[in-house]
């Protein structure tokens, strides 16, 4: 098994990023050996005729990662659409022996790794109906679910931890993210998600102002994650068996 966490969202743009940039910040920042690893990303930003993958980029940037993007981040596509469609659309198809392949090397250099996903759990990769949980299950990590703390939380997040676990992807905790603590909504999808899933919300990530991932704007990203998450308790949920 990989020492490390396999980083799932409820949704597109719930903030696995963010709260995955955070996650590699801390560990590296208390001596932890860890590497960042996003098999594939599309919507790169086109600078000055090079594909730049941008949330690679902004991880790298907040934990003080030195990473060839090449290794991190092996599928670049421009265009922002699911990984599978830019693909074709681009004429390039994933190989899924390349994404073995870094992160082997990877695994070589690195204690942990940190990995997030592209979008929710269920993201074609390949035409022959390879999954992104597909991937998740063969790296063979722990998984920790990224979800919205607000109205709606409670369906998409047990939807996800439950076809994760059905696919034999263990979930080890969750993170709720863009928490305001102005609403008793918000409160209670901690206790019912605990409740239903019977995993544990391992971090509760207070709405951050000036975050900006195309950017490179880190806001209080830094500090907040010093603030919520338990460094030991993360270690030891990265090191089960």
């Amino acid at each position: 098994m990989a020492k490390g966490i396999f980083v799932i969202g409820t949704d597109t743009d719930v903030g696995k990023t963010v709260v995955t940039g955070g996650l590699v910040y801390l560990l590296r920042s208390k001596g932890y050996n860890t590497c960042y690893f996003k098999p594939v990303l599309s919507g790169a930003i086109n600078e000055d005729g090079c594909l730049i993958p941008g949330d690679t980029r902004f991880v790298k940037a907040v934990s003080g990662l030195e990473e060839d993007y090449q290794n991190i981040t092996p599928y670049i596509f421009k265009t922002p659409v699911s990984p599978l469609l830019a693909s074709k659309m681009e004429d390039k198809p994933i190989d899924v022996g390349v994404i073995r392949e870094k992160f082997q090397y990877l695994k070589s250099k690195y204690d942990y790794i940190v990995a997030e996903g592209s979008g929710g759990l269920i993201v074609p990769l390949t035409d022959d109906g390879y999954m992104l949980y597909d991937l998740v299950r063969e790296l063979d990590m722990h998984s920790i679910v990224v979800t919205r703390a607000g109205l709606g939380t409670i369906n998409h997040t047990v939807l996800t931890v439950r076809y994760a676990q059905s696919v034999g992807i263990r979930v080890k905790g969750i993170i709720m993210n863009g928490y305001t603590g102005c609403s008793l909504c918000e409160d209670d999808n901690i206790e019912v998600i605990e409740k239903l899933t019977e995993i544990p919300v391992i971090g509760v990530i207070h709405r951050m102002d000036g975050i900006d991932v195309e950017k490179l704007e880190m806001g209080d990203l830094k500090e907040e994650f010093e603030k919520r998450i338990n460094v030991k308790k993360l270690i030891e949920l990265m090191n089960q068996l």
